[in-house]
């Protein structure tokens, strides 16, 4: 294939047989070997226009690659155009205003270094290694979600470059059903540039749960959380997650090899003796504590914690759902799976509630406003026997299904599966599905969780 230089810009134009291109084309899950036709390395807003453009002229479809950490691999296509966003990854603060301007190629990390020096944070994840982009046009799940609600909850504008290679400032005044669509729709309307996101007091150090529990008690434990949330504070996070430890020379012998729980978050409120009687020691009383390192720490390490649990490099599968109530019944289907797993697995139940449950499901595109908890799974794919990662994932999807809150996931840390979308956009499928129409109508942004054009 030919391309016409004339066209490039500030970035880089990467064709196979260029020094840059296997690199370029890695995503954080090894499961997904893709080849795009041409990778634009893009450093301005005039070299999305461009990569847009092209894609137009050849008839080519479009992946976009911000920090390239979904599950399924959508940053990487074959055959196709990848646009990648990862040099434009500057982020500006307007303390007045507590503003953020991230470009659309920013991680994690490089808001949080950002906005800390002001003791200001935006709703994102909780792995520093993410890219905005497709973590906040999927919804963005944190520890500030109790208190500020979701990440795409806190988007008050975006630029962004559109299926005809326009660029388009969006907000609640100017296109407003594309600005309804990109909170929560995903990356299917276009390639977002940049985002303004609100700020809000946080930091710069926050109590950090962290809590590790025998897995023996995990009955007693699941239960005891139940009965603690029924009446948390929004300003209370707590992320639940299930392992079998590794033979780490980090980790005491006894250890090696032991399946445990552990108990993440943060409170983000004042401290005082009665904050810590009644909302932090019921959390790390669930069960007597293997070891409990809760204490004060800076926001932005919180932020970074996580990261060893999804190394870069590795294969990948997993699922998600979401659940309106854990049911004995749901929390013995669990356990007997992880029990008979012979796939090493994270299992995360994260509770859900306050400010994120508030929003009305047609207020934005992200519907799920009425769950109490998120099930996310990741299983490592061993090499001598991938099939058994897949078929155990899906042997406990099915089986948690029936459970579920209406059969909805977590589409950011989902497997593409047009069933899956259509439960989890419910009743605001058929308004995207005539947006995507509208702005998308050849389909171009195809590879993503895809909501076909009406």
């Amino acid at each position: 294939m030919e391309y016409d230089v004339s066209i490039e810009k500030s970035g880089k134009i990467i064709l196979p047989n260029h020094d840059l291109y296997d690199d370029k084309r890695k995503v954080w899950n090894n499961r997904f070997d893709r080849r795009p036709a041409v990778i634009f390395e893009c450093k301005s807003e005039a070299d999305v226009v461009s990569a847009v453009n092209y894609a137009n002229d050849q008839d080519l479809e479009v992946s976009i690659h911000g920090g390239g950490h979904h599950l399924a691999g959508t940053a990487v296509c074959d055959g196709g155009v990848m646009v990648d966003l990862s040099n434009m990854n500057k982020v500006t603060v307007d303390k007045e205003r507590q503003i953020a301007v991230v470009e659309g190629g920013a991680k994690l990390s490089d808001i949080d270094h950002e906005t800390q020096k002001y003791g200001l944070a935006t709703p994102t994840g909780t792995v520093s290694e993410t890219g905005i982009g497709g973590l906040a046009l999927g919804g963005g799940f944190g520890y500030l979600r109790g208190k500020y609600g979701l990440t795409c909850d806190n988007i008050k504008s975006v630029r962004m470059v559109t299926a005809e290679g326009e660029l388009l400032h969006v907000n609640e005044e100017n296109h407003s059903d594309l600005f309804w669509a990109i909170r929560g729709g995903g990356g299917n309307f276009g390639v977002v540039t940049s985002f303004e996101f609100q700020l809000h007091p946080v930091g710069p150090n926050v109590l950090a749960l962290d809590v590790m529990y025998d897995y023996k008690d995990v009955h007693q434990i699941l239960n005891r959380l139940k009965e603690y949330m029924i009446t948390a504070s929004d300003e209370v996070s707590v992320n639940l997650a299930i392992m079998q430890l590794p033979p780490a020379d980090f980790l005491p012998e006894f250890l090696h090899h032991k399946r445990v729980i552990t108990l993440s978050g943060m409170y983000l409120g004042q401290l005082s003796r009665e904050v810590e009687e009644t909302i932090i020691e019921p959390l790390v009383k669930l069960a007597e504590p293997i070891m409990d390192n809760t204490g004060i720490m800076p926001y932005v390490q919180l932020q970074s914690k996580l990261d060893p649990m999804v190394p870069r490099g590795v294969s990948f599968d997993g699922t998600s759902l979401f659940f309106k109530e854990l049911t004995d019944e749901a929390i013995q289907l669990l356990t007997k799976a992880i029990d008979e797993s012979e796939v090493s697995t994270i299992v995360q139940l994260w509770a859900l509630h306050g400010q994120m449950n508030r929003t009305s499901p047609h207020d934005t595109a992200f519907a799920i406003r009425d769950a109490n908890y998120l099930l996310l799974v990741d299983g490592e794919i061993p090499d001598e026997s991938p099939a058994k990662c897949t078929e155990w994932m899906d042997s406990l999807y099915k089986k948690l299904e029936p459970y579920s809150h209406k059969g909805a996931s977590y589409l950011n840390g989902a497997n593409l599966d047009h069933e899956i979308m259509l439960k989890t956009y419910r009743d605001n499928y058929r308004r995207l599905a005539d947006i995507k129409g509208k702005y998308d109508p050849k389909n171009i942004f195809c590879h993503n969780h895809n909501i076909e054009p009406a």
